[in-house]
């Protein structure tokens, strides 16, 4: 018989709104994270194209959503994402499509017991005892703690690959009768048991582990049709109509890419800073925000660049779209307060100004202003790709 998830007979839209809001990852991008950062990420082991990643979440959701069988889910998957996994797939196919609907309705019933804990303040593990129960469900079979045991920090379902047991609560009466004394010695399979924190519901890039966002990032711009795409919304003149999702892979772009360094002449004022007569675009750049105040003396190229490519990911930055003399471009503009103290010069304005070249594939600069009049930027020829509220644009 086939196997079938039922959907949660308390708030299955919460579960909903819990899976959607998780990012999806290829493979090597999910394996590289930290453990924190991994929370809210939805990866398929095998799977190391971002596109083939969300044909499989996306299907997941449907499915999450009208209650559908195994058997549609894997009908709706192309066979390019099939092939991926092999011989053996089905099987495969089956823990990805149980572990993850479990994880979402277990996420959603774990949401619902906290909203009821005045009420219902006892919690219980209902088993499924059959010819399938694993040794680690089967030795948690009825039992009942209070919602506040240190026990529930670690044994929230699904506590392993595949698992069917569920989070239950009780009234106190209920509680009181039938609880046990301690939990028995246990551990959940890794990666297992650990209830959702109440941010996991949120879409907003704030309540994304900074490591986890920036990874996103960087693999939606390695889809091949993003960069080309920004290009020609650059080249518009303002004339492109950006896609809700294109600020994402502008980001993305921009995270991802190194900082220009090219060969080049040391200006004179320059040269008593860099004690040299070459050096790289980056090195004559971070010797100029040192001399203009933006950062400290002593800071390392390398630390410079990494603002430069935090600036894109932060979640107030904005970002658009123009071309300047010297070709497109995309621009990122950030709070400067994400600059960490020991980086901070003497006159670090409020904001971080980026840009990225696609001529040459690189960040092409970032320096701090105090807001966007003391930028050299033809407003009336951007396309705004993400606009937060704080920022009003100058008159053209």
């Amino acid at each position: 018989m086939a196997w079938t998830v039922e959907p949660d007979p308390l708030r299955p839209e919460e579960a909903l709104r819990w899976f959607r809001a998780r990012l999806p990852l290829p493979d090597p991008e999910f394996r590289a994270l930290g453990e924190e950062a991994r929370r809210r990420a939805f990866f398929v082991a095998g799977l190391a194209a971002l596109d083939m990643v969300q044909e499989t979440m996306d299907a997941l959701a449907r499915a999450l959503e009208e209650g559908r069988p195994f058997e549609d889910f894997q009908r709706e998957l192309s066979d390019r994402v099939k092939n991926a996994w092999g011989e053996g797939s089905r099987h495969r196919l089956e823990t990805v499509f149980r572990t993850n609907l479990q994880l979402a309705y277990g996420a959603g019933r774990w949401k619902e017991a906290v909203s009821a804990r005045e009420l219902r303040p006892y919690w219980g593990l209902s088993v499924v005892l059959d010819g399938r129960t694993s040794k680690i469900c089967r030795p948690l079979a009825g039992i009942v703690l209070p919602a506040d045991h240190p026990f529930w920090r670690t044994h929230v379902p699904p506590l392993h690959h595949n698992c069917r047991t569920a989070l239950v609560t009780y009234t106190r009466e209920e509680g009181e009768r039938r609880a046990w004394k301690e939990p028995p010695p246990h551990e959940p399979q890794a990666g297992f048991g650990r209830p959702p924190t109440a941010e996991e519901w949120s879409p907003d890039p704030r309540d994304y582990h900074p490591e986890l966002w920036r990874a996103f990032l960087r693999a939606l711009a390695a889809l091949p049709e993003a960069r080309a795409h920004l290009r020609g919304l650059a080249e518009s003149r303002g004339q492109g109509r950006p896609a809700p999702r294109d600020w994402l892979f502008a980001a993305g772009e921009m995270v991802r890419a190194p900082f220009n360094r090219r060969g080049r002449s040391v200006p004179e004022e320059l040269r008593p800073l860099l004690g040299r007569e070459r050096a790289t675009s980056l090195e004559l750049h971070v010797a100029q925000r040192v001399m203009d105040g933006h950062l400290a003396p002593g800071t390392p190229p390398e630390v410079y660049e990494g603002l430069c490519r935090e600036a894109p990911a932060h979640p107030e930055a904005a970002l658009f779209a123009y071309a300047r003399d010297q070709g497109p471009v995309l621009a990122a503009l950030a709070p400067a307060s994400f600059i960490p103290e020991e980086a901070r010069g003497p006159r670090l304005k409020a904001l971080w100004f980026v840009v990225y070249s696609f001529h040459s594939g690189t960040l092409a600069t970032g320096y701090s202003v105090r807001d966007l009049s003391e930028l050299d930027v033809p407003w009336d020829k951007v396309v705004w790709l993400k606009r937060p509220p704080w920022l009003t644009p100058p008159s053209p």
